[in-house]
């Protein structure tokens, strides 16, 4: 047996001298023990709850779902598609289409999602599992029938098996509106209520109603298209493999989402308030290791004579200090198998018996007990916790005290092992390069393809134009090998100079080179006129080009060796930037209205590519005076603006009077989102959207 390991156990379970430091130990262990017990069971319920939601959604969302990246609608029978449909992993491909539509019945309306499916939606997933009345049928000979959630099927007072149809009215997507007669701009179909159904969640439940797919076809004018195929795969199949096959076989025009993209929004909420839970407990078991420390600091002074002999024996320091830090590792860990084998009791049997109910009332809610998991990965992550939050409270009364004893390098020296293993596996760290805002990143990560870090100076949700740096910002950018400048904004005429004098190794490149800058006029409240060049140029397709050219010869002066690397991604940056430029002219050349408003004039090259008009509220960081707001007012009203852009960096308060005053809806947009791309064709469909 191990010596230090012998000798800290006896001194664990032996009677001390001072009964208090045998009580101070108890404790220590029992409050460990809790917080673990209170970690397992509060983290199994989340798992519990998790299991819950995602088997509720698996009666209603596919395994995978294939929807278009860009736009609403794809065509279903390219050569792609029928490569993808004669995959031999795929049980089951439905097409679905989806859209916003009006639903009335009788004096009742509801606008809900219409869902149209093919005949095979049956066996893509249990529906059948989910119907509160009626059938699952959605054509008999000449009859149409609906299946609407039980949350719209009470707005409209219907039931399965009514005699008189719903009436599903959709506007005519190639047609104006005849404000003579509003209701020849409509389709309308009229199919019957053939069953209801209830996934008890209420983003379906109310708002979904299932029709056969060349209904919504009809309704809304189109041919063969559809909004979505939705796949099951055999039994056997492996879903991570096939969707990466699938991914591969349709590339970047499409998405191919799982069960848990499908509602990424739920499970995500779901992660972060467990793992909030088991900070807050991970704190307060760190709180209880502190009597770690105090039962250690009174066994070390206890035990000096002990010390004493052992040395007297030929005991080493190295020894003397692992018997402590044994005895320090051993109270954390008894409480924490105490309290996973205690916390896994509990679980199993409220798994099992259900003793702990959700509420007084059977059926009230979805499941009647609260659901618990146990998951293998909680329960490391829960004695990985403990054992570093114990081994930290156990090595400091042994340094401390050890200094006394004899100089705490040895201690250091036995300790560095242990430190590289808990932090080990990480090879050498590729060089780092900074970047002011974040889409500089997207270009600076696309070209670099792995060979640099690209760590971003101005964190998102932060103003580029007012950001002071902290002293760890200050630090990871000293740690560059260089720093890509934008070119004239806020950040980097504030700091730059000084960045450059402390940092004289960083090598420094501005990616604005070769931009040909537009120049933004205005006059202040005393009447003086001021210029000054806009900062934005990176919403420009164009000066992407030319942002994108500059990062290529920065890292090839900077990394020669993969020259041919840096080269080839390139070339794939900008065959995207070209893809991104016609998506956005298909959206903006038939514009009809040319004019937006917006709080910050970020958007100035993007207007002045695509031939927009900008008016900004906020002119050089300054709030707008009660005179520019009734101008800005007129010139919008005139123009017909319908869009009121906005940012998380600015105030809304200003945005939103004028956005009321002239009857137009304000949309969120971030332009120093790192993609870059998503953010453009975003921007471009707020405007053209009715």
């Amino acid at each position: 047996m191990n010596l230090a390991f012998y000798i800290a156990r006896r001194y664990l379970f032996a009677k001390k001298s001072h009964n208090a430091i045998n009580i101070i130990s108890m404790i220590s262990v029992c409050g460990v023990a809790i917080a673990t017990v209170a970690m397992v069971c509060v983290l199994s319920v989340f798992n519990g709850f998790a299991a819950l939601v995602a088997s509720m959604f698996s009666h209603f969302d596919p395994e995978l779902k294939i929807t278009p990246a860009a736009g609403k609608v794809f065509d279903p029978h390219t050569e792609q598609m029928i490569r993808l449909r004669e995959m031999p992993e795929i049980e089951v491909c439905t097409e679905v289409l989806e859209d916003i539509v009006l639903v009335r019945y009788g004096d009742r309306q509801e606008v809900a999602v219409a869902k149209g499916v093919e005949q095979s939606f049956r066996q893509l997933v249990t529906i059948d599992t989910l119907l509160l009345g009626g059938h699952f049928v959605l054509q008999e000979g000449e009859t149409s029938y609906a299946v609407p959630g039980i949350g719209l099927a009470y707005a409209l007072g219907v039931q399965a098996g009514f005699v008189d149809p719903l009436e599903i009215l959709a506007p005519k997507r190639d047609e104006q509106v005849n404000m003579a007669n509003p209701v020849s701009s409509f389709h309308a179909e009229y199919p019957f209520v053939g069953g209801v159904f209830c996934v008890n969640q209420p983003s379906y439940d109310e708002k979904y109603i299932i029709l056969p797919v060349e209904m919504v076809r009809n309704l809304l004018h189109y041919e063969t298209e559809v909004s979505a195929l939705e796949l099951k795969l055999l039994p056997k199949a492996d879903l991570k493999s096939v969707r990466k096959r699938i991914r591969s076989l349709l590339g970047d025009d499409f998405r191919v989402q799982d069960r848990y993209e499908q509602q990424e929004a739920s499970y995500k909420m779901m992660q972060v308030e467990k793992w909030m839970s088991f900070l807050i407990l991970a704190f307060v078991l760190t709180i209880a290791l502190f009597n770690v420390v105090s039962s250690l600091y009174m066994l070390m002074i206890e035990k000096q004579d002990d010390v004493k002999m052992l040395r007297s024996m030929g005991a080493n320091e190295r020894l003397i200090h692992r018997i402590f830090l044994f005895e320090g590792a051993m109270i954390p860990s008894i409480g924490a198998i105490a309290g996973v084998v205690t916390g896994m009791i509990l679980c199993l049997i409220q798994q099992h018996f259900g003793i702990v109910k959700l509420g007084s009332t059977i059926g009230a809610f979805v499941s009647d007990n609260y659901p618990v998991k146990i998951e293998l990965l909680d329960i490391m992550l829960i004695f990985m916790t403990i054992f570093i939050a114990g081994m930290t409270a156990a090595w400091y009364p042994v340094r401390h005290i050890g200094r006394k004893w004899q100089k705490s390098v040895r201690l250091a020296v036995w300790l560095l092992p242990l430190l590289l293993c808990s932090c080990g596996g990480k090879g050498p760290q590729t060089p780092g390069i900074t970047v002011t805002i974040e889409p500089q990143r997207y270009f600076a990560e696309k070209i670099a393809g792995g060979h640099f870090t690209v760590h971003t100076a101005v964190p998102p949700g932060q103003s580029p134009e007012t950001y002071d740096p902290s002293p760890l910002e200050m630090v990871r950018i000293a740690q560059s090998k260089a720093y890509l400048q934008i070119g004239r904004i806020g950040f980097e005429q504030a700091w730059a100079g000084s960045i450059r004098e402390n940092n004289p190794h960083v090598t420094f490149f501005d990616l604005s080179e070769g931009v040909e800058w537009i120049e933004n006029e205005n006059d202040d409240a005393h009447g003086h006129h001021h210029s000054h060049f806009d900062p934005h140029i990176w919403t420009s397709t164009v000066n992407a080009e030319i942002i994108a050219r500059n990062v290529l010869q920065a890292f090839i002066l900077l990394d020669g060796a993969h020259e041919t690397v840096y080269h080839d991604n390139y070339r794939l940056l900008t065959g995207e930037i070209d893809a991104t430029r016609r998506v956005l002219h298909e959206i903006l050349d038939t514009l009809s209205c040319r004019t937006f408003v917006i709080y910050h004039p970020a958007l100035t090259y993007f207007a002045d590519e695509f031939g927009l008009t900008q008016l900004a509220i906020e002119t050089d960081g300054k709030e707008p005076s009660a005179l520019s707001m009734r101008t800005l007012v007129d010139r919008a009203k005139a123009a017909g603006v319908k869009v009121v852009f906005v940012q998380q960096e600015f105030d809304r308060k200003h945005a939103g009077q004028l956005a009321a005053e002239i009857s137009a809806r304000i949309v969120e947009i971030n332009p120093l989102d790192k993609q870059w791309s998503e953010q453009l064709v975003l921007i471009a469909k707020a405007l053209c959207d009715k």
